[in-house]
Parts: C-alpha cells; structure tokens; sequence
C-alpha cells in the first residue's frame, strides 16, 4: 500500500495534463463565444492576411509532424498523379515546343512525375501556388516561389479578378528584396494602381501563374485549414490516453501486510527495485497478502471517443476513416459507396491542375510563334483506381466495337495506353505511328508486286 501523500504525487502529472486539456477546451469556446474571428474587419476577407499566413506554417508543421495530416495529402496527391500526367499534341511544331519545355533538364524539379506530385503538395498543404515563367530566346524556365513572399496582389482597380501584378517581398542575405511580376494575363505588363493608389510597373520580366485553393477570395487556404484544430485536439486525446495507461502501470500488484509502518517499510524495502524472475513461486503468511490490481482503462469508450475527433478530420479532408488507418470500418460495399464522392473530389482537383498547365503551355506556345489555331493539346491523367482502369477498357471495347473506325484515333489510343499502366505514351504512340507507317509501305509494295504477277501471268489478248 502507498500514502496518501504519495498517490498524490503520482497522480499530479495526470491531474495536470487533465486541467490543461480542460482549460484549452474553455479558452477556445470562449474565443469563439467572443469571436473568434472579426468578421466586420478585413475588407470582406473572412481569414485577415496575418492569420492565414499563421494557419499556412501551421499546415506546414502539421504535414511534417503529424500522421493523420500527412496522410491525407499523400492520398490526394498519390490517386491525383498517380505516376504523372501525360501530353499529345495533334500538330508537331506544338508538340516540338512543349516537348523542350516540358523534358528540359531545368524544369523536371517540377514538371517531372516527382516534380509534379511536389507541385500538388505544395497547393494542398499552402492552400496555393505561384510558379514564375521566365521566357528565354531557347529555352523557357518554370520556377516556384513561396506564398508567404508574395506580399500583394494588384489588382484592376474596377475588376478585382483581372490581376496585373504580384508583388513579391523577401530576404535577400540581410537585405530586403522587393519585385513586381505581371500575371499572365498582363504578357505586356501594363502599369496599374495599387491599392495605397500608387502607379506599378513591373520590375521583373517573367510571368506569374497563380493557382489557388480551398478559396472564394484572391488567396488560397491549406486543404489542412479545416482540420487543423481537431488534429490537435487528436493529438491531445491521445497524449492524455497514454498518460493514464502511464499512471495506471505504476502498481501492478496490492500488497496487504500486518502490522504498523514499521511492517510496511519492511516489506516495500524488500519489494521495491526488484523484479522476480518470471515462473516465481510467492510465498507468504498470514500476514502478507499481495494480490494483482485490477485497472479498467477504459479502452472500449476511448475507442469510441477517438473516432468522432477523427471523424471531423475525415470530412475536412475528405477521406473516408478507413483511409487512416484502422481498416475495420469499411469492407467492398462501404468502399465503392464512399469512394464515389473521393473519385469526384479527385477529378475536380485534375481539371484544376490541368487548367494551369493549358495556361502554361499556351504562353510558351505563343512565345515561341506557334499559332493558337494549333494550340490543342490532349493532357490526361493517370487513372484514380484500378477499378477505373479496368472499366476504361471495357467501355472501350465495346465502343470500338460498335465503332471500329475509333480504333485508328490518337485520342483513343492514349486513353486506351494509359488504362495499360503505361508512363511514356507519346513515345509509344509515335512508336505505333511509325510502324503503322511502315506497315501501310509494306502493304503496297506486296500489292504492287501481286499486280506485277497477274499482269505476267495474264493472257494476252
């Protein structure tokens, strides 16, 4: 048996932590009581500048740190690019330039499979990208720079969604940078009024292409923004889950002895600091009695209680549960149930990144005097699931089935490649062009030569 004196002592660290958990809970409420965000200050702007940039390193740190936010963007990201997007363009000058651009040595940091999927996890967990496309005379160069140096958008003063500018703020050893980047839509770099009413003029000569996120405003949020409070209050559950397993593995055993102290100290002196050997046989008297405790943590509720925090980080993300970890939740019904809206979630989320690339493209494309009329570029992305693949390739049977004259379309092979699994389709398909061509020689010469025979054979009249 202990004091009391000492069980408080052992139950301070978990008294604590308890207090704590308690009055972060309260202070929260009452912020939210009080308003916890100004919704009269701001402009309109729901989130003010400074709190969002506090929310974006939060999301960083949370993406490095935690499992539960580091899974959800390696989900969207794996089943966005899968193994990465892949290009055709129908006119061979179109195709030439994007094909420098794209296979440049410079440029595969980000446009490669692996710079790709850092692009998108960059967007998901900053909320936002912005990549500055310097035009050179032979080779164009894409470079991304980090939202929290980009200081303001500058907008047309009558329509604040015709951006001009972007105005980039930054460090440069101990000596504050400053630099204005016209958009894409300002090739030109038209001067325009800040909102202090100054007249701007572009100090760099590459174009800025911003795609954001999560947003109805100009700037965008971290996929994490939702989930970031109830992230922590998960990290906390579980640190006070682990404190009281802690404190109730301090004793294991309850030894009753007769006797005053003087007994008690005995026998804790002969217990204390030592571990009997495993298979020990206790031995004993009538007066020493010592029986294992018996502790009930609770597991079965704790159980509970931690899948409705998780819950609330499962629909911020948009992931169902079984994605994070504890795979009894779903079986094959729930799966295909709940993985329509994930599919829908992803889809969206391809068109956004594919809208950025046709705008890039479409800059390189002018620069290098190609015309708009040949412009087109089929882009597609990997499938999201196997099941896809598999249901790609059925539909297209059947469509070339019905419609045999499909089979010879650039567009339907590259779908109909990349249900395969196969990286490098505009290599392939410029494989398959080629032996096709050689396949069409070969059937001439054979029928020229069948020609030559009956004309030799025939009789002569």
């Amino acid at each position: 048996m202990i004091s009391k004196a000492e069980a408080k002592k052992l139950m301070q660290p978990l008294e604590e932590l308890i207090r704590e958990a308690t009055q972060s809970v309260e202070k929260q409420l009452a912020l939210e009581d009080v308003g916890w965000v100004n919704l009269s200050a701001g402009g309109g702007w729901v989130i003010p500048d400074k709190d969002r940039q506090t929310y974006l390193k939060k999301s960083r740190l949370a993406y490095l740190k935690d499992p539960l936010a580091r899974q959800a963007i390696r989900i969207w990201t794996d089943y966005t690019f899968g193994n990465g997007i892949t290009y055709k363009a129908t006119d061979k000058a179109t195709g030439d330039v994007l094909s420098a651009f794209w296979g440049a040595q410079e440029n595969k940091s980000l446009l490669s499979p692996r710079g790709q999927r850092k692009l998108s996890d960059k967007l998901l967990v900053d909320g936002e990208v912005f990549l500055a496309i310097f035009l050179g005379p032979k080779l164009t160069i894409v470079r991304s720079i980090d939202p929290l140096e980009i200081t303001e958008i500058i907008t047309n003063p009558e329509d604040v969604e015709d951006v001009k500018f972007y105005k980039r703020s930054w460090m440069k050893g101990n000596k504050q940078e400053v630099s204005i980047y016209p958009s894409l839509t300002n090739k030109k770099g038209e001067k325009c009024l800040d909102n202090m009413g100054q007249n701007i003029s572009p100090t760099e000569k590459a174009l800025v292409a911003h795609l954001t996120y999560n947003t109805i405003s100009q700037r965008g949020n971290p996929l994490l923004l939702p989930a970031l409070d109830w992230i922590d209050y998960y990290r906390r559950f579980l640190a006070s889950r682990i404190a009281i397993m802690l404190a109730l593995a301090k004793f294991a055993w309850d030894a009753k002895v007769k006797g005053g102290q003087a007994a008690v100290d005995a026998v804790k002196a002969k217990l204390h600091g030592e571990s009997p050997a495993a298979g020990s046989t206790q031995v004993h008297n009538e007066g020493f009695d010592m029986t294992p405790i018996k502790t009930d943590t609770g597991a079965s509720g704790a159980y509970h209680d931690g899948k409705m925090i998780m819950h609330q980080v499962c629909a911020a993300v948009g992931i169902p549960e079984q994605y994070f970890g504890d795979i009894s939740t779903g079986n094959l019904a729930t799966a295909k149930t709940v993985e329509l809206p994930m599919v829908k979630q992803f889809q969206s989320y391809q068109e956004t990144w594919k809208g950025l690339f046709q705008e890039i493209d479409e800059v390189v494309l002018a620069h290098n005097n190609v015309t708009p009329d040949k412009w087109y570029v089929d882009r597609d992305f990997p499938p999201i699931a196997e099941d896809e693949a598999s249901q790609i390739a059925i539909a297209l049977g059947q469509i070339l089935t019905a419609l045999p004259e499909l089979a010879d379309a650039p567009e339907v092979m590259q779908v109909a490649l990349m249900a395969l699994g196969i990286n490098d389709t505009s290599k392939v398909m410029d494989n398959l062009s080629k032996t096709g061509k050689a396949n069409e020689a070969a059937k001439l010469t054979r029928a020229v030569r069948d020609l030559r025979e009956v004309l030799k054979n025939a009789p002569i009249k």
